[in-house]
């Protein structure tokens, strides 16, 4: 009998006798969540629309990211109906876990240091505080499964990468996963640690700050109103915004409204940077319409921009 730690474990029960199911993939930005979520896309998993090298859904995290559950249920019917297994990774986001069909969950664990030290030299902060943010993060997600009784798979991060092919053979038989020796090596190939099309993708704000000058996001669209935030890398000046519906400009406001949850993720940014768009009654937005939001005077839009209101 072999004493190896095999760095992964299951609890309440396999996933293998549940011919549907969703995996959700769960962790803490910068501990291996991609890592995994491309094993499962190597493993013949579909993980959704859009994938960068992180491996994250554009399409479905968008939908979270404006608290659009409308938009996001009627996603998850469609995949729902074209994919017996599906996935997903959704880092902390697993407010709207009720909305998966039979969800099971896979999480990865990392070393706090590594976790927080990775963050810090792309937001540039202390060390210390992200340690004591990371270890925050950590504790709401073991409270979480704490909580639930459907089935877990959790892995270390660090044991995967030393056990690579002992964490996919673990996994796979978790999931109850054909033995596909292609895929296997394949995702065995897969692990490894930050590689070069993952680090370099424009993620932090450093990046962001030499190769983008704003920032902006649109919340939510509603029949007679638009909200959202923008921001310049560059200076905390308001900025001036344009609204387009179907190609038409529509009118200008600017971001001048107050957002903490956006200095929140970044002391970079700062706080006087929301908008809203009112309309005025029988100039509204009716299903199909096509809204973008622009930066005055550039040739840029918010980041989710353009977007169909539903």
């Amino acid at each position: 009998m072999s004493n190896k730690n095999s760095g992964f474990a299951t609890i309440n029960g396999t996933a293998a006798a549940l011919p549907q199911k969703t995996i959700l993939v769960l962790g803490i930005g910068r501990g291996g969540t991609s890592m995994v979520a491309g094993v499962l896309s190597k493993l013949g998993i579909y993980m959704g629309d859009g994938l960068s090298s992180r491996y994250q859904d554009s399409t479905l995290l968008d939908c979270l990211k404006r608290n659009d559950k409308k938009q996001a249920k009627k996603i998850i019917k469609e995949r729902d109906a074209s994919y017996p297994v599906w996935g997903v990774k959704k880092l902390r986001l697993w407010r709207w876990e009720r909305l998966f069909r039979e969800r099971v969950y896979v999480v990865v664990v990392r070393d706090i240091f590594a976790t927080a030290n990775r963050r810090t030299t792309i937001y540039n902060i202390s060390l210390l505080a992200e340690m004591f943010k990371v270890l925050g993060l950590n504790f709401a997600l073991l409270l979480f499964l704490w909580t639930t009784k459907r089935p877990i798979f959790i892995a270390s991060y660090e044991k995967a990468l030393l056990f690579p092919d002992d964490f996919i053979a673990g996994l796979a038989d978790f999931l109850g996963l054909a033995d596909n020796p292609e895929q296997r090596t394949e995702a065995a190939q897969f692990i490894n640690p930050s590689p070069p099309t993952y680090t370099n993708t424009l993620v932090n704000f450093k990046a962001i700050n030499a190769n983008k000058a704003y920032l902006g996001y649109i919340d939510l669209l509603e029949a007679q109103k638009i909200t959202g935030w923008a921001l310049s890398t560059l200076h905390n000046d308001p900025l001036m915004l344009e609204l387009f519906i179907n190609g038409t400009y529509r009118q200008s406001v600017s971001t001048q409204l107050s957002r903490r949850d956006v200095i929140r993720q970044n002391p970079h940014y700062y706080e006087h940077c929301g908008f809203v768009f009112h309309l005025a009654e029988g100039e509204g937005l009716t299903p199909g319409d096509h809204v973008d939001v622009r930066i005055a005077g550039q040739d840029q839009a918010l980041n989710n921009s353009p977007q169909a209101f539903i």
